[in-house]
């Protein structure tokens, strides 16, 4: 109820931008594909929601720089109508034209700012060589998630790569960090150099209360364990103390809308944890647990306004030819 949906509703909308030949299969290629969850985002149901394509209407191509990733998502994706190699993304894209450039798992934000300049105005140029328009999602890491309030001040810092609350391994990597402003700018310079034209340009934010490193307090401890709260809450365990799920204002350097923003959030939040427990001081039933997990979360995904408050950040861009000569 995290993740997978919000991604869902983010690859539907890119889908729906798309304009694939008629009578063929809609053609993507997943930008740094690691084992091959993009496939399963797209052609499986999340939470209810029925898959966004079926996998016979679909021609997936997933290229990533790490070979035991790929190794992993063949293995894993067996027997499917899918393609997946070793590629950099910086060198490599595949040949042919593609309806959907996707992404998810913020693989651009492993690349400096200037280099995800480089690849976007590749991919755009290869759009505007090939076709009449295509679709990118660009996925990266937020600048302002509660989760790193301590680095807001910086746009590329060395991140940890934890996938599993109680992981000790985790891999060390310097990533780049975007809000909607700067990435904004890059898919603008990205354009310029392809000579192309940017139409239906969208912003998702992603996990802002929940990213998982509000379990791991990697980067911030002085706050809750959100994530954790809200799976417990999800799991229906009624021992969870409302007033450990009350929200506090990051106290972080930030511009005045992302300030503003996490006001509203702070107030709509906790307005939701008081009201739910007023009179009952407490959670009374597993039932009461998964409605106020289910109302918390519905609040976070529903005030998101794509500013790079989460933990991750998506841009959803229509992409074609310039019509200025």
């Amino acid at each position: 109820m995290m993740e997978e949906v919000v991604t869902h509703r983010v690859l539907g909308h890119a889908l729906a931008q798309s304009d694939p030949r008629p009578g063929e299969p809609i053609r993507v290629l997943d930008v740094g594909c690691g084992t091959g969850d993009g496939l399963a985002l797209l052609t499986e149901s999340h939470e209810g929601l029925a898959p966004l394509v079926a996998e016979n209407e679909l021609d997936y191509f997933g290229i990533d720089v790490d070979p035991d990733m790929i190794d992993t998502a063949r293995s894993q994706h067996t027997g499917r109508r899918a393609v997946f190699e070793v590629a950099d993304m910086r060198t490599g894209l595949p040949d042919g034209d593609f309806d959907v450039y996707m992404s998810c798992g913020v693989p651009y934000s492993h690349l400096p700012h200037d280099e995800v300049v480089e690849v976007l105005s590749t991919i755009m140029e290869k759009i505007v060589r090939t076709r009449d328009s295509a679709v990118i999602v660009v996925d990266v890491l937020g600048r302002y998630s509660l989760e790193w309030t301590p680095h807001w001040p910086q746009t590329r810092w060395p991140y940890n790569m934890s996938f599993f609350e109680d992981a000790t391994e985790t891999i060390h990597d310097q990533m780049s960090f975007f809000d909607r402003r700067s990435l904004d700018a890059a898919l603008i310079s990205a354009a310029a150099n392809a000579g192309a034209r940017l139409a239906g340009l969208t912003f998702t934010d992603r996990s802002i209360v929940v990213g998982r490193h509000t379990a791991t307090l990697a980067f911030n401890q002085a706050i809750p364990p959100y994530r954790s709260l809200l799976n417990d809450l999800a799991r229906g365990h009624t021992d969870v103390n409302p007033a450990d799920l009350l929200l506090r204002n990051p106290a972080g350097h930030a511009p005045a809308q992302i300030q503003g923003f996490f006001a509203l959030l702070t107030d709509r939040w906790n307005s939701i944890v008081t009201q739910s427990t007023r009179t009952t001081n407490g959670l009374t039933s597993p039932q009461h647990a998964r409605l106020l997990a289910k109302s918390l979360l519905a609040c976070e995904q529903q005030l998101q306004q794509g500013l790079g408050v989460g933990h991750s950040l998506a841009a959803t861009a229509v992409v074609g030819p310039s019509t200025v000569h």
